[in-house]
């Protein structure tokens, strides 16, 4: 009987991770490499690329980081004020708060992959929207940001920091 189970759960862990170590394809590997590389160089690289990996867990064809990340970095550090306040350790601070709260959205709104079809459509959804899940992403977002005198989250780091956001800088 013993060993009849044990041939049962090597079974199972074979077919487990056959499915879970399935091959991707070239251009999809070389893309997740090369974000990885990139963003390697920076702290502030590695946190726009967590940034959109909580909004790819929810997204159909998610954004490459490394295509995407210099654009959202400097239209963040450009809605950072004031701006000789601006700098990259700031920067880090909203793309991690951004991160967390984007992550508690999915949780609520318990998306897959294929609840939005890009990464634009999950920002619309979250500004726009109307449910429990949209609207308190939407108060994290002022907490966050300082926007409409909120105050950011204490655990954020960002209350040390004497800045707010001009504006939602992903909008």
């Amino acid at each position: 009987m013993s060993k009849i189970v044990v041939v049962f759960f090597l079974f199972i862990g074979i077919v487990f991770m056959d499915f879970a170590c399935t091959k991707k394809s070239k251009e999809e590997s070389n893309s997740e490499l090369l974000s990885t590389l990139l963003s390697q160089g920076s702290p502030i690289q590695s946190a726009c690329q967590r940034f959109i990996l909580t909004e790819s867990n929810c997204v159909a064809v998610a954004d490459v980081s490394a295509n995407v990340c210099p654009g959202l970095i400097s239209r963040l550090k450009a809605q950072i004020l004031p701006q000789e306040l601006s700098t990259d350790a700031v920067a880090v601070l909203y793309f991690d708060c951004f991160s967390k709260i984007n992550l508690t959205y999915n949780l609520t709104k318990a998306c897959n992959q294929n609840s939005f079809a890009s990464n634009s459509e999950y920002r619309r959804v979250q500004r726009t929207g109307t449910s429990s899940a949209e609207t308190s992403w939407q108060e994290a977002l002022n907490q966050c940001g300082s926007l409409e005198n909120s105050v950011p989250p204490v655990d954020s780091g960002l209350q040390d920091t004497d800045t707010i956001l001009g504006s939602d800088p992903f909008q």
